[in-house]
């Protein structure tokens, strides 16, 4: 028990080591718990407690179902604490590609007056199509305040926009509120993600909020059926989530359930 002990803080120690060098720059996200069980030659539960000890410190920020990433160094405490969908598939080891299809200044709509708490304000459109190992998977209409346009403006199709926005804003976002729905995709949709006949999608409605409790940027995204399904681990009161890509269009959930690579993280 006390060698377990040494073990997890001598850990600790290294990957503090090496944030503090710049091996894992501040808001990057540090291999998995298995990647570096096996880096480290020792268990997963002993990971778990080197990385436990270093969120303890402020030195990482773990977001359950998501990753852990390198927080408040002392160096720059511009951490953001909410990942989106490009992370996880850079987690997941997935290559995904970002095309840029349009970006629109100037928008009116009441609907946003009111998913953003304002009055007759103007926004700013930016409209993604979401490839991951050549296959679309996702449409996706991110939508911002005009007072931040130049975001858009800005963004590169390799970046994930939730560090973008924030990088740019210096507004941290600090939680996210999603709701999905499954939906028939209307012809415009099939077309962009290269389906044909009656086509299936979670259709998800997401606000990223900031830190003083504002939305700043509320997304509409188009999960292609046959490719995005979601699993869920419930523990206790909590639940987590993550995407699952399937390139085939075939979910095996027979035996995912018996997969540990599929729930290991989902802790």
């Amino acid at each position: 028990m006390r060698g377990k002990q040494l073990r997890y803080l001598e850990i600790a120690q290294t990957i503090k080591t090496r944030i503090r060098q710049g091996v894992f720059p501040h808001g990057q996200c540090l291999p998995s718990q298995k990647e570096l069980a096996s880096i480290f030659n020792t268990s997963v539960m002993t990971v778990r407690g080197a990385l436990s000890e270093l969120a303890e410190e402020g030195i990482v920020n773990i977001i359950h179902g998501v990753g852990t990433f390198v927080g408040n160094t002392g160096v720059n405490t511009n951490t953001i604490g909410l990942q989106g969908f490009q992370n996880e598939m850079d987690r997941q080891k997935r290559s995904i590609t970002n095309t840029i299809l349009s970006c629109e200044h100037g928008i009116t709509d009441s609907r946003l007056d009111s998913i953003f708490a304002k009055t007759e304000s103007r926004f700013s459109c930016l409209t993604r199509l979401r490839t991951v190992d050549e296959t679309p998977v996702i449409l996706q209409r991110s939508y911002v305040e005009q007072v931040h346009q130049d975001i858009f403006c800005d963004y590169k199709k390799e970046e994930s926009l939730y560090q973008h926005f924030t990088t740019s804003t210096g507004l941290l976002i600090t939680q996210g509120k999603e709701i999905m729905s499954p939906i028939l995709l209307e012809e415009r949709e099939k077309e962009l993600l290269h389906l044909e006949g009656p086509a299936t999608a979670f259709f998800s409605q997401r606000v990223s909020i900031s830190m003083d409790d504002m939305i700043v940027l509320y997304d509409e995204a188009y999960l292609a059926g046959p490719y995005v399904i979601m699993a869920s681990r419930k523990l206790g009161k909590t639940s987590v989530y993550k995407y699952i890509i399937n390139n085939a269009g075939k979910a095996k959930i027979e035996t995912s359930f018996a997969d540990p690579d599929l729930w290991e993280d989902l802790v």
